[in-house]
């Protein structure tokens, strides 16, 4: 487990991460007001990790560095998402693709260094599912588009609640390339979408990816279902 001295160490680096990123990339007058906000939302995010993650075993090996890191750069987009005015959208676009590379450096790394754990794991799903919601309730709240959205971010935790309350199986699911194709492409479709929010065609893809996922969701939902009553 993550002891209380350990604690305190990751949440200051974060501190300094996402003061670093606020100073490089925010123009100087609203500066202060940036940072504020960010600071928020990081000591919310922690405050819920603290208390779902204080029963388990936590590795602060490499690979889930990265992924902290990871989750410090998605608090900072979900910032700027929300003061678009003050940022262009080509800036939040390189951040979210910033994003993905070190996804899948991180994943790269727990393989080769064989550093690959269960925290590291779920953790990892947790920070690639903050930053789809990130980019679904961008374009809610700053395009305006369908409030349907909101599902694709929401599946993790109906699975998960699925799980707890023993209707599926608790087994871990196997590898899958179609998973997470699914989820990087979901990623690119939302960015895509905020960058050409105003062409039509990018709300059709939309119900696309809607319909994708939920199709990921299910296969995986009734293959665990199958699992537990087999």
């Amino acid at each position: 487990m993550l002891s209380r001295y350990a604690g305190f160490q990751l949440f200051f680096l974060n501190v300094s991460y996402l003061m670093l990123l606020v100073l490089l990339l925010t123009p100087g007058e609203i500066t202060q007001s940036i940072l504020t906000s960010s600071l928020y939302v990081l000591m919310f995010i922690s405050a819920i990790s603290i208390y779902t993650l204080r029963e388990s075993r936590i590795d602060f090996n490499i690979p889930n560095l990265i992924t902290n890191f990871r989750l410090v750069l998605n608090i900072f987009i979900f910032v700027c998402i929300y003061n678009t005015e003050s940022y262009n959208i080509e800036t939040i676009l390189l951040l979210v693709i910033i994003s993905l590379i070190l996804d899948g450096a991180d994943g790269y790394l727990s393989r080769y260094l064989n550093q690959m754990t269960l925290f590291g794991k779920t953790f990892d799903q947790e920070v690639d599912n903050f930053l789809i919601f990130i980019l679904s309730f961008s374009l809610i709240y700053n395009y305006d588009f369908n409030i349907a959205l909101v599902c694709i971010p929401l599946y993790r935790y109906i699975f998960l609640i699925l799980i707890n309350q023993e209707f599926i199986s608790n087994h871990e699911l196997p590898e899958s390339l179609f998973r997470k194709t699914v989820c990087v492409i979901t990623i690119l479709s939302l960015a895509a979408c905020n960058y050409y929010n105003m062409v039509e065609s990018m709300r059709s893809l939309i119900y696309i990816i809607i319909v994708l996922v939920s199709y990921s969701f299910l296969k995986d939902t009734i293959y665990l279902y199958r699992r537990k009553n087999a």
